[in-house]
């Protein structure tokens, strides 16, 4: 079970250091925690609360040059920053067991809700905010939608540049699945800035939804 991988890997691994931080973060819901997480395509970063993901994305050093596929890899903890002796937020543990799924299950994923986002961390009534929810709730494993598209989605048929500029800031890679959104030309499109577009190849590819080549 990936709960019990959490628990072992909070008592095997190296909790990250604090350094100059004095206090948690808080939202509404009460105060953050920052964990590593293991995965097939490399480790990362996700920030939760008791109510759900604030943001998760793979670790800055993960980039076209050094992106590298371990397949089996178990989805797990690495490291939390604050130890709250041995405590793990409930939406991070279900965050766990999704990512499982999601990557040795395929498809499977498609009949489970999606991990808890904390929609405090969302930008409240704004359309970036707006085009966010709708690409995570309306654009499920498997499909692909132009950026054109998602802003009519969103009801704003004009607004395909700030969908995009909203996919740029996205904080909760794969959740809300900005890898789903692609050109209407058919092409893939850049991913994180065009830093990981072979993250997005391979995410699609994984999903059925796209060739494996970058273009």
């Amino acid at each position: 079970m990936i709960k019990r991988s959490c628990s072992k890997a909070l008592k095997k691994r190296p909790i990250m250091p604090l350094g100059a931080i004095k206090s948690k973060s808080k939202c509404q819901y009460g105060p953050t925690n920052t964990y590593i997480l293991s995965s097939p395509i490399g480790n990362f970063e996700v920030i939760c609360c008791q109510n759900g993901i604030h943001s998760m994305g793979q670790i800055k050093e993960i980039t076209d040059e050094t992106f590298r596929v371990e397949k089996g890899k178990e989805v797990k903890i690495v490291s939390q920053l604050y130890k709250d002796n041995g405590y793990i937020y409930t939406p991070l543990i279900k965050l766990c067991q999704w990512l499982q799924i999601y990557f040795t299950g395929g498809s499977e994923v498609k009949s489970l809700p999606l991990p808890s986002i904390c929609f405090a961390s969302f930008k409240e009534g704004t359309f970036t905010g707006k085009v966010w929810k709708t690409l995570a709730e309306k654009v499920g494993f498997g499909e692909t939608v132009s950026y054109g598209k998602l802003a009519n989605l969103c009801g704003s048929p004009h607004g395909s540049r700030a969908a995009g500029q909203a996919m740029r800031n996205n904080p909760i890679q794969i959740i809300v699945p900005c890898h789903r959104v692609i050109l209407s030309s058919g092409q893939i499109g850049n991913y994180t800035g065009g830093r990981r577009n072979k993250v997005k190849a391979w995410l699609l590819e994984h999903e059925g939804s796209f060739p494996p080549e970058v273009k």
